[in-house]
């Protein structure tokens, strides 16, 4: 009798548990805004609001938190793998009041530039969608300024990825996922022991195209790009193919030239 009664409890707890959880799905909510409004992100614990834009869609969770929207202004937000931004400070233009020498002296410069420490923080995009991890930071978004990121934390290596276009970053590890260029740039595709050959020189290095969008794995190797300049490639079978330049590729998880 105490082993039914424990099960018909269990039953009930495993309910409601269910029950709760499809209820919260439910809550989730699109909609559209007819006015610029602010509202919280999901995952943040002290702050203020954030704008988002007139007529945009919103994705809310069960407690009206933002998971996704469109952001009405340039924003500073901390992206999901803030760790490895190396962007130190961001620059500010600051005007000086030299009143009443301006009318004396009308040709000096009361412009001034101030460098502002950005704490992990990148500047996203006005007008662009944002989408936020569970814990408060981006893990998308369009950056309205170049932004230097560590691909690795274990390895050395800095890349520089382009304003004006979507960064992204893995939801679990925290690694870039996806970014555009800003300059061509040497970087090891998966598969890159394969193509040591007899020359080792470039150590495997493959130069990339710059405004073009690479994607990475969680150790900061190619699985997608452009390639600069005519190359070969030597596929894990040993065959060999040829890469062109100007031209998209994608690399399987073993090296392999999938797309070209």
């Amino acid at each position: 009798m105490k082993w039914r009664n424990r099960r018909l409890v269990w039953s009930f707890l495993t309910i409601g548990v269910l029950a709760f959880a499809f209820s919260s799905v439910a809550l989730a909510e699109t909609r559209t805004l007819t006015q610029e409004t602010k509202l919280y992100p999901q995952g943040w614990s002290v702050g203020e609001e954030l704008k988002f834009k007139k007529g945009s869609s919103v994705e809310t969770n069960a407690m009206g938190e933002v998971i996704s929207g469109v952001l009405a202004s340039d924003t500073f937000l901390r992206p999901h793998g803030w760790k490895n931004v190396i962007n130190d400070y961001y620059y500010a233009t600051a005007y000086s009041d030299i009143r009443p020498f301006f009318f004396r002296y009308p040709f000096v410069e009361r412009r001034y530039n101030i460098a502002i420490p950005a704490y992990g923080h990148l500047r996203y995009k006005g007008g662009s969608a944002v989408v936020f991890s569970a814990q408060g930071d981006v893990l998308e978004g369009i950056i309205d300024e170049d932004a230097t990121i560590l691909l690795n934390e274990e390895r050395y290596g800095f890349v520089t990825f382009k304003k004006g276009f979507v960064l992204k970053f893995d939801d679990s590890t925290g690694t870039l996922k996806e970014g555009t260029l800003a300059a061509d740039t040497n970087l090891r595709p998966i598969g890159w022991q394969n193509n040591l050959g007899e020359n080792k020189e470039q150590a495997g290095f493959l130069k990339f195209k710059s405004k073009s969008r690479v994607a990475f794995t969680e150790d900061g190797l190619v699985v997608l790009g452009t390639i600069k300049e005519k190359t070969t490639w030597q596929q894990p079978d040993g065959s060999v193919v040829e890469l062109e330049a100007g031209k998209e590729v994608t690399f399987s998880e073993t090296g392999r030239v999938v797309s070209n």
